[in-house]
């Protein structure tokens, strides 16, 4: 391996100071250090993981194992991966086919939007809708959070209001909530597995599989109602041959 690279490991902490230098480019390091560079090159370069990342799971140098509390560890750096899961999400894609539309302030909301200040006090509790920013003071909605409050507009305004209270949010999120908790969770064992996954940068990798994972999710839904409904009426599923 190249002398800077392995300098480079070590300025980043993944690998020790040679156990004895001879003269001013040879030195000797410990055998078992080969293996770990080897595990290190694997992480960097098929898996694509930051080497900051890499240094945090592997343990103490010269060991090629991973530590005990790799899964961990690798769920909490997951939230490096934000801004890239916020640019496959349908809010950002969204926001580009309407040319950002414009956020709204709490009085806008108010004001357009049919849905109480009590409602927007309840839905912020529990972490459904809540202001992405503020401007002169004034709480500013936008994204997901703006779009969830067109719906339950749309919703009162269409007069199903009664077909979707505002209560039925509760168990709507659960559900997704649920949801994400396992892409989350299949997500961070494919990281590890590394064999899985495609050569290419990790945060392209979440921001493709946010696209994908919600298309899924849309595509499924359309696929499963119509036999829940039919199996809640107690009826035969329809035949998928039928047009």
């Amino acid at each position: 391996m190249p002398a800077p690279t392995i300098k480079h490991y070590m300025r980043e902490g993944l690998l020790p100071r040679a156990q004895a230098r001879t003269s001013r480019n040879m030195a000797y390091y410990d055998p078992r250090l080969a293996e770990r560079v080897r595990v290190i090159k694997d992480l960097q370069s098929r898996r694509f993981l930051p080497l900051k990342l890499i240094a945090d799971l592997l343990e103490p140098p010269p060991s090629a194992a991973l530590r005990a509390d790799a899964e961990e560890t690798l769920r909490k750096h997951l939230g490096d991966l934000e801004p890239a899961i916020r640019a496959g999400t349908h809010d950002a894609r969204a926001v580009r086919r309407a040319e950002a539309a414009p956020a709204r302030t709490r009085a806008e909301v108010l004001a357009a939007l049919d849905v109480s200040a009590a409602e927007l006090d309840d839905l912020a509790a529990g972490g459904l809708v809540e202001p992405t920013a503020t401007v002169g003071g004034e709480p500013l909605y936008s994204g997901a959070d703006l779009e969830i409050l067109e719906v339950i507009d749309e919703v009162r305004r269409t007069g199903m209001g009664d077909l979707f209270p505002m209560p039925i949010l509760a168990p709507y999120a659960a559900a997704v909530r649920t949801l994400v908790r396992v892409e989350i969770e299949l997500f961070r064992r494919r990281v590890l597995a590394g064999s899985t996954l495609p050569p290419r940068p990790l945060d392209e990798i979440a921001r493709d599989a946010t696209r994908l994972g919600e298309r899924l999710v849309v595509a499924m839904r359309s696929k499963l109602v119509i036999p829940e409904l039919h199996a809640a009426a107690g009826r035969p599923a329809p035949d998928p041959d039928r047009r």
